[in-house]
Order: structure tokens, then sequence, then C-alpha cells
């Protein structure tokens, strides 16, 4: 009886939706995907100059902390970035990096980002490897250890997570314009 009782309660979910499994995302927007997200006053927002790029070449980015509270916070001007990405084929990948969790900043690496400030990053991530022309959903992450120089108070830190944005990767020998 429970063995049964338990078979309609499995069969009654999966007809329900209940047990569905999610669908593999697949990119399919060129430029920004979404909004880019905030934390504790900061923003961070990834742009291209162009979003169309050749296999083989680097994909470059603009990767931009912008201050989005009312009050000026340190921040290091070269804060450890990292990037994620998710292949035309739903695969995700990512650059690793060494995460610290406290550090003593000095004020000549750090700078005070005023309110509605922002410091503009570059951003590379190399396509060499690549196997797959498509769309490549990409978001960048700035991580910052907790700050343990009580001079350089309010500082930010934490990991702040950038919009998506959606580039064409094409084959090398198709794509115009390359020199």
């Amino acid at each position: 009886m429970k063995l049964t009782l338990h078979i309609l309660a499995v069969l009654s979910m999966a007809a329900a939706g209940c047990g569905t499994v999610k669908e593999t995302y697949h990119p399919q927007t060129v430029g920004p995907v979404s909004n880019a997200q905030g934390c504790e006053g900061l923003t961070l927002k990834l742009t291209a100059a162009t979003d169309t790029v050749p296999l083989g070449r680097p994909v470059v980015f603009s990767v931009a902390v912008c201050n989005t509270s009312d009050h000026a916070i340190w921040i290091p001007k070269q804060p450890q970035q990292a990037f994620f990405w998710t292949y035309p084929n739903g695969r995700h990948d990512c650059y690793m990096i060494d995460r610290e969790q406290t550090r003593f900043f000095q004020k000549s690496d750090s700078l005070l980002l005023n309110p509605g400030g922002e410091i503009v990053l570059p951003g590379l991530v190399e396509t060499s490897y690549f196997n797959r022309p498509g769309i490549t959903e990409f978001r960048a992450e700035i991580d910052v250890a907790r700050n343990t120089n009580p001079e350089l108070t309010p500082f930010w830190s934490g990991r702040l997570l950038s919009n998506g944005y959606g580039m064409q990767l094409v084959p090398f020998k198709n794509f115009a314009g390359v020199r």
C-alpha cells in the first residue's frame, strides 16, 4: 500500500511539472544581456567596443566599477578580476583567481571612489582554446579581500558580479576586417 501511494505521488508530481529537469541555458543575445548587479554601494558593468570577435583573438572588455552609494568608498586600484562564460552549447568555464581572505591595503594601491564615480578596468579573455563559434555569454567578477588597514574606511570588500554580455565568436577565416 505504501509503495503504491509513493508511486502515485511521484507520478502526480511528474504530471504536474514538479519532477521536470530545467533546460540548459544557451546564450541567445549579442551585447548586454542584463542590468549590472549592485552590492553594498558598488555596481560592476561589463561593456565591449565590438560584439564580434574571431576565434583565436582575445575578447576585450571594459569593466566599470561604479559607486552607486551616497558616500565615498575605498577600493583597490587593481582588484582581483575573474571572468565566467557560457559557451553556445550551454557549457560553463572560467578563469580562476586565488582569493585572499584579508589584506592590509596601502593608500598607494587604493583609491577613494566618490558617489557617482567610476573606475574602468581592462578585461581580456583569450579565445585561442575556444572550439565553437556562436554566441558566448561572459560575466566579470571582482573579488576584494577584507581590508585590515584601519586608516582606509569605509573600505569595500566582497564579491561583485557584472551584467552578462553576449559576444558573437566567428571562425577566424570568416571574419572580415582582420588583417
